[in-house]
């Protein structure tokens, strides 16, 4: 399970996404004039600092994403620069990849982010997950015009029709049903409503060609038949033609995503989500299979790290939103006290989803 090469590219693709959710924050806190008076490369002890302007910029120990803190972020604190004292930035070790609550503003202090307008607040909150699906669109646009992907499995699910057909990791998917596929959404039309079927599928393996049958399945609650399998594959286009594919790519996903929560909160799927064991070892498998899936996995994981912080949780990116809408209906904040209460309650939310994405993984790694 734990490789060099799976945990050198756990680093590099969950510290990559995280940094880049922390840049869209700095990026659009500066557009709007706020100022990000500390940016920080991963977490944990620093081993380095450079003030450059008005931001201190920190190397630190573990090179898993970053953080920023902005000036006025949480208006009943005290900047700590303002005291003359340094302290630890508050967003350090979060998985979720916030945006730091820490510090604040005189009130005559333009620069503080509790005094600009609300669109200016919203828009700096929002553009952390915007700039994940931002990257996400650049990742399969950069593979698209770069690399010729073969239709391709890079994962086959413990227990399912796949698994029990023979299909591997690595195959290459010709035909299914005497259908031609080259896109994972083509695989869909052809098996999602031909559950308990026997579908011929023709798959490249090693330079051969075989055939394997595989039987659709409808998991327990949901209204499409599936066969086990996560795919990846794109002819090689140019120009604006991968720039169009990348963005189509990204709202297929996207929308995709969001229809499997809408039925995972209905109960109409089976809850079936991954926590850092999971995406530890999915990444790990992705690295082995080579570069192009590893991209392909990347921009999967920017778009549920952007949707997961747009949900309107408090201590996430999207709950902050929903906070400043309340207050903006109000006409008033919200009191210390009563935020406080709403971010408890939203991280009590993420640890017991956290706790339960974890039993998954232990459970699918136990073969259970």
């Amino acid at each position: 399970m734990f490789t060099v090469t799976g945990v050198l590219a756990f680093i590099v693709v969950f510290g990559a996404i995280v940094l880049v959710h922390e840049i869209g924050h700095f990026l659009v806190a500066k557009l709007v004039g706020v100022r990000p008076f500390e940016f920080g490369v991963g977490f944990g002890p620093a081993l380095a600092r450079k003030r450059w302007g008005e931001t201190t910029y920190y190397l630190r120990a573990l090179p898993l994403g970053g953080y920023v803190k902005l000036l006025g972020m949480d208006p009943y604190e005290e900047e700590s620069s303002s005291a003359g004292k340094q302290q630890p930035p508050a967003e350090q070790g979060q998985p979720a990849a916030s945006v730091s609550t820490a510090g604040a503003a005189a009130e005559d202090d333009t620069r503080s982010f509790a005094y600009k307008p609300l669109w200016a607040r919203i828009l700096t909150i929002a553009a952390g997950p915007l700039m994940n699906f931002v990257f996400a669109v650049v990742l399969f646009a950069v593979l698209f015009a770069t690399v010729e992907v073969p239709l391709t499995i890079y994962s086959v699910g413990k227990g399912t029709p796949a698994e029990r057909a023979g299909l591997k990791p690595g195959d290459e998917i010709v035909s299914i049903a005497g259908i031609p596929v080259r896109e994972p959404r083509e695989v869909n039309k052809v098996v999602e409503p031909r559950a308990n079927q026997p579908l011929p599928v023709q798959i490249r393996r090693d330079g051969h060609e075989l055939t394997l049958t595989v039987t659709p399945v409808r998991p327990e609650g949901a209204d499409v038949a599936r066969i086990g399998v996560q795919l990846g594959g794109q002819a090689r286009v140019g120009g604006v033609r991968a720039l169009w594919a990348g963005v189509r790519e990204t709202y297929y996903s996207t929308v995709g995503l969001v229809a499997s929560l809408g039925k995972m909160l209905v109960g109409r799927a089976p809850a079936d989500i991954s926590g850092p064991i999971g995406i530890f070892q999915l990444v790990g498998q992705t690295a082995q299979q080579g570069v192009p899936y590893l991209i392909f996995l990347a921009a999967i994981l920017n778009i549920n790290l952007g949707l997961l912080n747009l949900l309107p949780v408090p201590v996430l990116d999207g709950g902050w939103i929903a906070i400043f809408l309340v207050e903006a209906v109000r006409r008033r904040p919200l009191q210390p006290e009563h935020r406080g209460i709403a971010q408890m309650v939203g991280m009590a939310l993420l640890l017991a989803l956290m706790i339960f994405a974890t039993y998954k993984d232990i459970w699918r790694l136990a073969g259970l």
